[in-house]
C-alpha cells in the first residue's frame, strides 16, 4: 500500500524539486516547474501531482497526528 505525503517545494532547479516533508528534505524528478512554497504528491521520487496549500495543510495536519500516536 502508497501513502501519499504532502510534500512542501523548497528549492527548485533543472527538473529537480527539493522538497520537505515533517522535517525530512529529498531531492525529486519534475516534470512541471514548481516555486518554493508549492505543495506536491510524488511517488518514486517522481513528482505526480500538484495539490493547493489548503488541502496540503489538511493533511499535514492527520500526518502530525498519526505520527504523535505512536
Amino acid at each position: 500500500m502508497c501513502l501519499s505525503k504532502p510534500q512542501k517545494v523548497i528549492g527548485f532547479s533543472e527538473g529537480f524539486a527539493t522538497v520537505e516533508f515533517l522535517g525530512h528534505k529529498k531531492k525529486v524528478k519534475s516534470f512541471m516547474p514548481l516555486k518554493p512554497g508549492e505543495y506536491v504528491i510524488s511517488q518514486a521520487n517522481v513528482v505526480i501531482q500538484k495539490i493547493p496549500a489548503k488541502q496540503a495543510k489538511e493533511m499535514l495536519k492527520e500526518w502530525r497526528e498519526l505520527n504523535e500516536w505512536k
